[in-house]
């Protein structure tokens, strides 16, 4: 995601210092009040949320499709509309009729009326589009015949809820798929992700060496060549998928402003320095992501320029124009150098989709992270998701979508992940900044693992270059960095590494406060002597990539809470593949002390058997006495542990 302030004016209100809360925060932890706006919303608009039974249907599985009308909207009936051969339905298509199934009442919205249709099942491999046609209730006229639709259903959730007419997200879909096509590939689930900031990682120097600028936003000098340069320090550190930031040509050093989407952008090197980036990787192992930014482009792009120069280019319907050539749809409307990209012109899906199928085929690319996803709509995201596979079967599609759970868990079956903004936000506030105690903290991962149960897969981080560096949060104390890492894990989704993270990378101020320019504070240069890095940390690290990818029960294993004490600070969960009380070989037993002092947590002995041993500890190893019913396990303050019954143990 760019950086909003960089494109704001030089003025900058005075700012008060910022709290725990807030220098913990991340985008996608929306306040209440934001939410409140949508909900109310409801009020005045015909909507459907993508909300559909099931999220991702298996073959032959009929899919109800829900909308809703608010008692502003006064629908008289409603008629869903879809197609299975890939055209964009109209009132020539297969067509539902609704049933008013229900009218709700919300004390924010007032009255909802809930419609419903269901479309049969399909095979597999149909991508199903429709719209759903409202038309008004006008007591006193007479009907006329056969009217065109009054209203289509409009998505109302991520950013989209604010938009009407022609730039309203009236196009839905859902893919068929089999279960195992469901499911992201196992490399991905398995994976180690590590996050590179391309500008900020490492020169072409012999040392690596990239500059420090003055201007926060001006270009530091990182290329292709010095990641290829680093892939043994990576190697080592035990990685094992690379997320790139964008290399497009781009006018910022962030290039999330893109000026060719299929082009490298000479800054970082050649096309042909990209290719050997990308052997070296794959020869070790390692599988490498590209950060694709398809909701927006640069105001100099070619395609927006000709757009304001001639409402006859073809290129014109690519945008939203409130008024033409000057006011324009922007990523959240606030950035007027970003012009968002109409996700219903058909023009700018097939060159964004055209340049996605780019570096697939001529590079070799195994996935995308897709930047700002709630951009698009689920009807561009099936879409993209059926040309991509059709290419690459086992490409992987991980999406930044900063909105609420229920939003995130709509997203299966168009994307095979979405990056935890939720998981993130509370392990900065538990392990960061402790605004929040582990009774609270357990009781939210409780919650959200089960209720994104049948959501898309997940993919966990403690700090990107969207917020403050974790270690800055924690007043740049090791040890809590050490128990969130490890808490993060020893959970199931995939994890990422921010780069530097690993060494102890923190930044001078907030990025909240602009003092040194705003998200550029937590995109530092990467140090690359190794007198200047956390050696211990380091080798934490590296001792936790290996723990990850020798457990796979941490990948695949269910949660089992077995201790909780909030008084003195004590927390434990089981990773597990059976169901009973017993530690199980391959099992884990995950052990936190958040106290300031030692603590000894009491459990049945059964829960950590003789053979089981200390893996990984966060500081000095535990203490472990057994009597015949139980085993006291005893920690230093603040610091994490895992234990393994391990095979042949």
């Amino acid at each position: 995601m760019p950086d909003i302030f960089e494109s704001a004016t030089d003025a900058v209100p005075a700012q008060s210092e910022p709290d725990a809360e807030q220098m913990a925060a991340v985008p996608g932890d929306l306040p209440l009040s934001e939410i409140l706006i949508r909900w109310t919303a409801q009020r005045t608009q015909f909507r459907h949320d993508n909300t559909t039974l099931p999220l991702a249907p298996i073959p032959g599985e009929p899919v109800e499709v829900w909308a809703a009308s608010g008692e502003e909207v006064p629908i008289e009936r409603a008629v869903l509309y879809y197609t299975v051969d890939g055209s964009r339905p109209d009132r020539s298509s297969t067509a539902l009729p609704m049933e008013r199934a229900r009218v709700s009442w919300d004390p924010h919205a007032g009255y909802i009326t809930h419609w419903l249709a269901r479309i049969p099942g399909q095979p597999a491999g149909t991508c199903v589009r429709y719209r759903i046609a409202g038309w008004l209730a006008r007591p006193g006229s007479p009907p006329a015949e056969e009217p065109e639709p009054e209203i289509w259903a409009q998505d109302g959730q991520g950013f989209a809820f604010h938009f009407s007419g022609e730039r309203a997200f009236t196009t839905f879909a859902y893919l068929v798929e089999e279960e195992q096509q469901r499911r992201p590939p196992s490399w991905a689930t398995e994976a180690v992700i590590y996050q590179i900031f391309l500008d900020r990682f490492r020169s072409d120097a012999a040392d690596g060496h990239v500059a420090t600028e003055s201007d926060p936003q001006a270009l530091h000098g990182g290329t292709l060549n010095g990641v290829r340069a680093a892939l043994p320090y990576l190697s080592e550190l035990g990685v094992t998928c690379l997320w790139l930031s964008p290399l497009h040509l781009a006018e910022s050093y962030h290039r999330y402003d893109a000026l060719d989407y299929f082009r490298v952008d000479p800054r970082l090197g050649s096309s042909a320095d990209l290719q050997a980036l990308m052997a070296e990787a794959h020869a070790r192992g390692m599988r490498v992501l590209l950060d694709f930014v398809p909701a927006h482009v640069s105001w100099h792009h070619p395609a927006f320029v000709a757009a304001q120069m001639d409402r006859q280019a073809p290129s014109h319907d690519w945008f939203y124009f409130e008024r033409w050539p000057d006011r324009y749809g922007t990523f959240l409307d606030a950035v007027p150098s970003l012009p968002s990209l109409r996700s219903e012109s058909e023009g700018a899906r097939r060159h964004i989709i055209a340049s996605a199928l780019h570096w697939l085929s001529e590079y070799g690319v195994d996935g995308f992270r897709l930047d700002h996803a709630i951009g698009h709509s689920m009807d561009f995201w099936c879409e993209f998701r059926q040309a991509t596979r059709g290419l690459r079967p086992d490409v992987f599609l991980l999406g930044e979508v900063t909105d609420t759970p229920d939003a995130l868990r709509r997203y299966h079956g168009r994307l095979d992940a979405v990056l935890d903004f939720p998981l993130a936000a509370a392990l900065r506030s538990t392990f960061g900044v402790h605004t929040w105690d582990l009774g609270r903290f357990d009781r939210f991962l409780s919650s959200y693992e089960s209720y994104m149960a049948d959501g898309p897969a997940r993919a966990s981080f403690l700090d990107n270059h969207d917020m403050n560096r974790f270690l800055f949060i924690t007043g740049n104390r090791p040890e809590l960095l050490k128990l969130a890492a490890l808490c993060q894990f020893t959970l199931a989704p995939t994890p990422i590494i921010y780069y530097g993270t690993e060494v102890g990378m923190s930044q001078r101020a907030d990025i909240s406060t602009k003092t040194f320019g705003g998200d550029a504070e937590a995109r530092a240069a990467m140090p690359w002597r190794p007198e200047d890095w956390n050696q211990e940390l380091l080798a934490f690290y590296r001792s936790l990539i290996r723990l990850r990818r020798a457990l796979p029960v941490l990948t695949y294993g269910a949660r089992r809470v077995v201790h909780l004490d909030t008084s003195q600070a004590t927390y434990a969960y089981v990773r597990t593949q059976a169901g009973g009380p017993h530690l199980e070989r391959g099992d884990a037993l995950v052990l936190f002390n958040l106290s300031e002092q030692p603590q000894t947590v009491v459990l049945p002995a059964v829960a950590l058997p003789p053979a089981a041993t200390t893996l990984l500890a966060s500081g000095q190893a535990p203490v472990i006495r057994r009597s015949r019913h139980q085993v006291a396990i005893t920690s230093e303050p603040l610091s994490g542990a895992v234990f393994s019954w391990q095979e042949g143990g």
